[in-house]
């Protein structure tokens, strides 16, 4: 995620003067005092030199007059005094036990952030990397393995990418899953309702399509309402997601902003599930002019919604409402034996690795896939945070 130029330790230090740099010091022009003898001309500030001599030239030499050597030594020792900066005065370090750092709980701090973490799950396997900022801003969530009131299974998968600080991708991580599963459920109760059944009886069996669009507005409502939940608590920044829900054999993916999710298939090819909402998309900058707002392109070639952020659908942003929306893109796709694995990641890796090498990778990995995407991305440069996830879609084949 690309956005514009957006508790430490206490220590007790003592305070020491410190003179300004050279450069900022005013240095005065030797001036020879009335009725002193010649000196060299080099010894002249620039603006004492004779007419027509530039200020990289020098007049030729003239007749230097020395007087006695005590007088001369004395007068040399006084102008030096006077001339010469002051030394500056230099602390020693400080003096720690073995093993102590000297910055304390800031430099523990920092080695935390610069942790890898690797997950293995039931099902899935995670790896994330911190890039070169202040704090790690990615995150994920799972749910596996949870049933709904009518005997529905599904499974639940998110990569979240946090722009602005970490108050937006911790509160997505904690409650979008949730979301998702409770509208699920809702939209479940009212389909038993309608039907005249009880609460603890299967749920109804309806069409295809109405199934599935009633999934998808679910989907729709969770992104909507962790987004205005987050934003009633006046936190500033934004994320970015992409999420996998897997319910009765059907895979339902959603994201906003630049987080993907992509589609391993049997013969090793990759097909990509979602479509990255950059600021330089054509249907997002007409949404955008049509709601008053604009999209520019900087002098890096990055399109950015307002000059600032580089996506135009993420979580948060207050202040970029309404210009930058939560509306998720939803998609569906029932799931064969040709499904063998989802990768979701944060654009960390996939802006540096396409989505069939990312395939590819996976493919070819005895073990570990997620921690040899993460170190791939590292390895050709990626500096920002990167997070990846891969989900072994054959368990959930109906049999």
């Amino acid at each position: 995620m690309q956005l514009c130029p957006g508790p430490t330790s206490a220590a007790t230090t003592t305070a020491t003067a410190v003179p300004a740099p050279w450069h900022q010091q005013q240095l005065q022009p030797r001036r020879a005092a009335a009725g002193s003898k010649k000196v060299h001309p080099a010894a002249l500030a620039v603006d004492e030199r004779p007419a027509g001599c530039g200020k990289d030239q020098l007049p030729a030499p003239a007749v230097v007059v020395a007087p006695a050597l005590n007088t001369q030594q004395g007068e040399k020792t006084a102008k030096e005094a006077r001339g010469r900066p002051p030394r500056l005065a230099i602390p020693p370090p400080v003096a720690c036990a073995p093993g102590v750092d000297p910055f304390g709980a800031a430099a523990d701090r920092e080695t935390e952030l610069a942790m890898e973490l690797e997950v293995q799950g039931e099902g899935f396997c995670l790896a994330s990397r911190r890039g070169v900022r202040h704090a790690m801003e990615d995150g994920y969530g799972v749910i596996t393995d949870h049933a709904i009131e009518g005997g529905s299974q599904l499974a639940f998968y998110g990569v979240y990418d946090g722009h602005g600080g970490r108050a937006a991708v911790d509160f997505v991580a904690d409650k979008l899953g949730k979301n998702v599963v409770a509208a699920l459920a809702a939209a479940s109760t009212a389909s038993r309702q309608q039907s005249g059944l009880p609460s603890s009886s299967p749920t109804p069996t309806v069409e295809e399509e109405d199934e599935t669009e009633q999934v998808v507005a679910a989907i729709r409502a969770a992104y909507l309402t962790t987004d205005s939940e987050f934003l009633s608590q006046g936190v500033r920044g934004g994320a970015c997601a992409a999420t996998a829900l897997v319910k009765d054999g059907d895979l339902y993916v959603a994201n906003v902003g630049d987080c993907r999710a992509v589609l391993g298939s049997g013969g090793g090819v990759a097909t990509a599930l979602t479509s990255d909402h950059t600021a330089g998309r054509e249907d997002g900058r007409r949404r955008i002019e049509s709601s008053g707002g604009y999209v520019s392109c900087g002098s890096g070639g990055v399109w950015r919604v307002q000059d600032c952020l580089a996506v135009s659908r993420a979580f948060g942003d207050a202040s970029m409402k309404p210009w930058v929306t939560c509306e998720p893109e939803v998609s569906r796709r029932r799931l064969t034996p040709d499904c063998r694995f989802l990768v979701v990641a944060s654009d960390g890796h996939w802006n540096k690795l396409s989505c069939q090498e990312a395939v590819d990778a996976v493919s070819a990995a005895a073990s570990g896939p997620c921690k040899e995407l993460v170190a791939l991305a590292r390895s050709r440069g990626s500096r920002d945070d990167i997070t990846v996830m891969v989900v072994d879609l054959q368990r959930f084949l109906q049999l």
